[in-house]
């Protein structure tokens, strides 16, 4: 008899409304199949007892195979292909192993990854025309904007606005189009963590390998594709390759900072967890101090790869 991975579920209808409504929020934010790709290949695997369940496995794979069908320009179908790739190798991970959340992503975003590419190569589409189009289509939204701007205000001070704006964007929309990729991979990661959060609630006999933020960890492994990433990037010539080695970095950016933060939540909890105080000045910091956050989030993330703190830090029981 095998053991359920995770306790008892709790948060009843309270948190089932906070994770729908984070669904919504990303839903506004990211495309919507890439959650509802791979929560419908979820609970289509799965073996449900309740009614109830064929009709929310219905759901999901209905709006999945809507949102598939839809017709769009060349980035909106990497995406579409990329969701399908990754959520089968985070299905397949999910039924075959017993890898963490963040593997069981990173194996799947890796999916994605190549296998996008060694479609857009068998369609003979190039990097630098998925760059034109995303750079072109954020570029038609801000001049839509400006325009409304342009024709909504009046007076010396506004004009001054617009233009300002104006050159924000020429500045903004090529990091956009050369970071496409990283955003499509850090919007899966999301994606799939809701997911399985709903699958979670969705069906809930089900063996799902969930720890505390606090216990965030990956494999070790990871910071040599940083470090390679980072080679490429400062001593490669080209162009294309610079570009797709510094969304690399990007990504692994993303997951030591939040392996940094997991360090400090680790450390607040050894102290009986954060308080009324010690909670505001975080958010002051994270709010007026972003990137010196950041950089202190990322150190103490790469430094916890190499000695692994937590395993140092005694424990209260430890303690006693």
């Amino acid at each position: 008899m095998s053991v359920p991975s995770e306790s008892p579920r709790g948060g009843g209808r309270l948190g089932l409304l906070l994770l729908l409504g984070a669904g919504i929020v990303f839903a506004i934010a990211a495309p919507i199949g890439l959650l509802t790709v791979p929560l419908a290949g979820l609970v289509l695997v799965t073996r449900f007892r309740r009614p109830g369940a064929v009709v929310t496995a219905s759901l999901f794979t209905g709006i999945s195979l809507w949102w598939l069908a839809q017709i769009g320009d060349p980035p909106d179908q990497v995406i579409r292909a990329a969701a399908v790739m990754g959520s089968a190798a985070f299905v397949v991970t999910f039924l075959s192993t017993s890898w963490s959340l963040t593997h069981r992503s990173l194996v799947a975003i890796g999916v994605a990854a190549g296998g996008t590419g060694a479609l857009l190569a068998a369609a003979r589409t190039s990097w630098p025309e998925i760059h034109w189009w995303v750079e072109s289509r954020v570029e038609f939204g801000a001049q839509l904007m400006l325009a409304r701007l342009s024709g909504d205000q009046a007076g010396a001070g506004d004009d001054a606005l617009v233009v300002q704006l104006e050159a924000w964007f020429d500045s903004v929309i090529p990091l956009m189009a050369d970071f496409f990729p990283a955003t499509v991979a850090v919007q899966m990661l999301a994606g799939l963590a809701l997911a399985t959060a709903l699958y979670r609630r969705f069906a809930p006999a089900a063996e799902v390998t969930w720890g505390k933020f606090r216990d965030f960890r990956f494999s070790e492994h990871l910071g040599w594709i940083a470090v390679v990433a980072l080679a490429i990037v400062l001593l490669t010539k080209a162009a294309t390759l610079k570009v797709l080695a510094a969304n690399v970095l990007v990504v692994a950016g993303l997951l030591y900072t939040l392996r940094g933060a997991a360090v400090a939540w680790f450390g607040l909890t050894l102290t009986g967890g954060p308080g009324f105080l010690t909670t505001g000045l975080i958010a002051f910091s994270v709010m007026f101090m972003l990137p010196v956050v950041l950089i202190g989030a990322i150190f103490i993330g790469v430094v916890d790869a190499g000695l692994d703190l937590r395993r140092r830090w005694p424990t209260p029981q430890e303690r006693t």
